[in-house]
């Protein structure tokens, strides 16, 4: 008969530029928040969040359109974050990540804050004691497509279709066959499976959120 030790994986989101893990119960660290669903949820707040990449997976929800999931082993210890797949904490993480050393615990810390009355949302990863630069960036983007300004509704906003294409295909060809890929099975009624509310809504996102509740 084969041993086995029972697994379980927190699931965690962005929120503020803060790491949350949505509790079902208030707890000693936990803080109550309405959503504008108007749904009250209970989340404990961190900094960051520290481990190995184990699996990178996208996935489709049936409500909230898609969202990039990212596995992290520490110890015994599996954390999925969920980051919304067209937004600036995900673009900023899939721009280094070539830059990551795959071998190695990363930490993973988000940042928000409000420049001329808007939400400027990015995600830092440091590793062996220095935060890592983007791979793609504006002077150098080896390949990557840029952003463009399109009408939506009427409105300017910016369409990432392109670039955030690459980065997928980048994930896929380049970073995936090189992980452990133990990462959980995502479901509909996982814990804190929603889009973070401080996100900068790219054309995609912008689409999935005009038909939102919230």
């Amino acid at each position: 008969m084969g041993l086995e030790h029972n697994t379980r994986t927190i699931f965690l989101s962005i929120g503020d530029g803060k790491i949350t893990r949505r509790v079902k119960e208030p707890t000693g660290s936990s803080k109550q928040r309405t959503t504008k669903e108007g749904k009250v949820v209970n989340e404990e707040i961190y900094d960051a969040v520290t481990g190995i990449i184990t699996d990178i997976k996208v996935t489709t929800h049936d409500k909230y359109g898609k969202f990039w999931n990212v596995y992290l082993q520490d110890g015994e210890d599996t954390y999925c974050l969920q980051m919304n797949y067209s937004g600036g904490y995900a673009s900023a993480f899939l721009k280094a990540l070539p830059n990551v050393d795959l071998s190695a615990r990363v930490k993973l810390i988000p940042s928000m804050k409000v420049v001329d009355g808007k939400k400027k949302v990015t995600l830092f990863i440091n590793q062996h004691g220095k935060a890592l630069k983007h791979f793609y960036t504006k002077e150098n983007p080896n390949g990557l497509p840029q952003m463009v300004k399109t009408k939506f509704k009427g409105q300017e906003v910016w369409d990432d279709t392109d670039m955030m294409q690459f980065l997928e295909e980048m994930v896929n060809t380049n970073i995936i066959p090189k992980l452990p890929k133990s990462g959980a099975p995502v479901t509909d009624d996982t814990p804190g499976y929603e889009p973070g509310e401080d996100d900068e809504l790219t054309l995609e996102a912008q689409k999935v959120k005009d038909k939102l509740p919230f």
